[in-house]
């Protein structure tokens, strides 16, 4: 379906007829990714609607304030490890480097796991002053149970972009974006209808755990040739390289999440619930901006790595006019039948309307600028990049 719609959007835009074979390369591998973002997309859309059924707005609210906490302290965790993971693995990579890309996977894996656990110790032990914080009572147990997903969380996004480096496009999406939704969906049905939030908290920890571990096993089914290197690289390049993006990440995730925390200390839970289902619905309207990301991410680090750098703008060109052409359709929709889209959650759902316009403008604005994040980071600015999402925030 989307080879085809690739191919008819390259016949009626002029400014992609002109295509060069990295181009053609990356629409080739874009059309793979996008299927397995819209069935991801299709997943956390069933997924939203049954957690919404089940849980009404109210519950919902407090879902995602404890999913919204244990995000941000996941970014402890990694401290920027997997954006650095992406640039080195995929720059050594294409240079044929496998003790770099042995030596940055396990420096990545040991930080990420010793941060990670730490980080849950301190959302554990602090989700009384959470629920204080909110107002939520209801929230600590919840909170607690989903603290535990911070350490398989953090890890998930390693493989992933260790997986994404050595350009598993299709493995890294459905390991980062697909495989949570599909293994939670079951799970939440049966946990949710016999212990309410505290089963669905319970499903997402265990679907995290599921996903790390087919994470590792695809690691090691995809690099045999890694076994038996032994790695070698600069630690405190790394940890040079990957402080700056830390703080970028802090920056883009606490400032996307703030207006989730700031509602849930101004409103009701029930607020919440409507406001951040509008939110993850308005993702589409700039969601085709990820898949192609995945896809020319590795091909930057590698262009810049051999000094290819007209080839890598050519690359940056295209693909933002290519996934502003796709999003469009996503934010005419959101503009013209919000409420409807809305009311698939539940009738209290509709009111979210208004919100559900404001944030599809906005994401499609960050689809229309293109892979301007990755093409910083993975040509060694990633100081700038820090610099650029502190400014803005």
């Amino acid at each position: 379906m989307y080879q085809s719609l690739l191919k008819f959007i390259v016949r009626r835009v002029p400014a992609l007829k002109s295509l060069d074979d990295t181009m053609k390369d990356v629409m080739r591998r874009t059309s793979t990714a996008m299927i397995l973002r819209f069935s991801r997309t299709l997943i956390s859309f069933v997924f939203n609607v049954i957690l919404a059924r089940m849980l009404g707005a109210d519950g919902v609210g407090v879902y995602f304030l404890a999913y919204t906490v244990t995000r941000i302290a996941s970014i402890i965790g990694r401290v920027g490890l997997d954006q650095a993971v992406l640039r080195y693995v995929a720059a050594g990579s294409s240079q044929g480097q496998l003790n770099q890309i042995v030596g940055v996977y396990r420096y990545a894996v040991l930080i990420t796991s010793t941060l990670s656990v730490l980080a849950t110790a301190i959302v554990f032990l602090s989700a009384p002053l959470f629920g204080q914080l909110f107002n939520e009572p209801s929230l600590v147990e919840p909170l607690r149970i989903m603290s535990f997903s911070i350490f398989p969380w953090a890890l998930i996004f390693i493989q992933s972009r260790a997986l994404q480096g050595m350009e598993r496009i299709g493995d890294s999406i459905f390991i980062e974006m697909l495989g949570i939704p599909f293994v939670n969906i079951p799970l939440v049905l049966v946990m949710t209808a016999g212990y309410g939030l505290i089963g669905a908290a319970g499903s997402y920890v265990i679907s995290t755990f599921l996903i790390l571990l087919l994470g590792v096993l695809l690691w090691r089914k995809i690099t045999p040739d890694l076994r038996g290197v032994e790695g070698e690289f600069d630690l405190k390049l790394l940890m040079t390289t990957s402080m700056p993006l830390f703080w970028v990440d802090f920056t883009i995730i606490v400032m996307g999440m703030t207006d989730t925390l700031i509602l849930g200390v101004l409103a009701t839970s029930t607020d919440v619930g409507i406001y951040d289902t509008a939110k993850r619905v308005s993702a589409l309207a700039g969601a085709m901006l990820s898949p192609i990301n995945m896809v020319v991410a590795p091909k930057f680090a590698g262009m810049y790595a051999k000094g290819e750098i007209q080839k890598l703008g050519r690359l940056a060109r295209n693909s933002a006019k290519f996934v502003t052409v796709i999003s469009i359709p996503y934010l005419v929709l959101f503009m013209l039948v919000p409420e409807w889209i809305l009311s698939v959650f539940g009738s209290d759902f509709a009111e979210g309307a208004p919100a559900l316009m404001v944030l599809a403008l906005s994401g499609f604005v960050n689809a229309f600028t293109g892979s301007v994040g990755f093409i910083l980071v993975m040509t060694g600015n990633e100081k700038l990049m820090r610099n650029n999402a502190i400014a803005t925030s």
